[in-house]
């Protein structure tokens, strides 16, 4: 019953993760992407679906791997998220960060074929991506500054262990099966790129 009840919980936060983004008003109309406080910090990850997807992809990435590796991947995400907001706040918008946070999110998928005993060096490497995440919301955020950006990183780690037990149920997942689903994700990013 207990592993039912997980397996439930599992599916129902899965549902939800992808469901919310769909009603959500975020990222569209005339200025919509101008924030400011925490509350606006903590629902822009979640309300964007570039910014969700890649967050839950690259927690998934994190799965199956050993500790050291788990803690090394969220310290190198939260300083990439960091390091990416700062920037944008002090230098503001560049031509390539829509297509990094996207591309990010390609890659995370694509990444995901490999065995856990690669994913979290993988992990590691690719983190640096997710400043392009920190970026947009650093240009984006109006208002409290300590707020938005408290609001937006706890929002983000909370949406990439969400993605461990996606993680976990991808593993299940034959080794064949994983690898058409990443060349699908490296196919959509050559796509992506032109």
């Amino acid at each position: 019953m207990k592993h039912l009840t997980r397996k439930a919980s599992t599916a129902a936060l899965t549902l939800a993760t992808v469901a919310l983004p769909a009603a959500a008003i975020a990222h569209t109309g005339e200025g919509a992407h101008v924030h400011g406080g925490l509350m606006a910090g903590l629902t822009h990850p979640v309300t964007g679906m570039d910014h969700l997807v890649a967050l839950v992809l690259f927690g998934a990435l994190l799965a199956g791997t050993s500790l050291k590796e788990k803690q090394l991947g969220f310290a190198a995400a939260g300083i990439s998220l960091a390091a990416g907001f700062a920037g944008g706040i002090a230098l503001g918008g560049h031509v390539a960060m829509e297509a990094l946070i996207t591309g990010s999110a390609l890659l995370f998928a694509a990444a995901l074929a490999f065995p856990a005993s690669v994913r979290g060096k993988a992990a590691c490497a690719v983190a640096i991506l997710l400043g392009a995440h920190g970026w947009a919301h650093g240009v984006e955020m109006t208002g409290s500054l300590a707020g938005f950006g408290a609001g937006f990183l706890a929002s983000s780690v909370l949406l990439m262990l969400a993605g461990l037990p996606l993680g976990q149920q991808i593993q299940k997942i034959a080794p064949a099966l994983r690898a058409v689903l990443a060349a699908g994700a490296a196919l959509g990013l050559m796509l992506l790129a032109g």
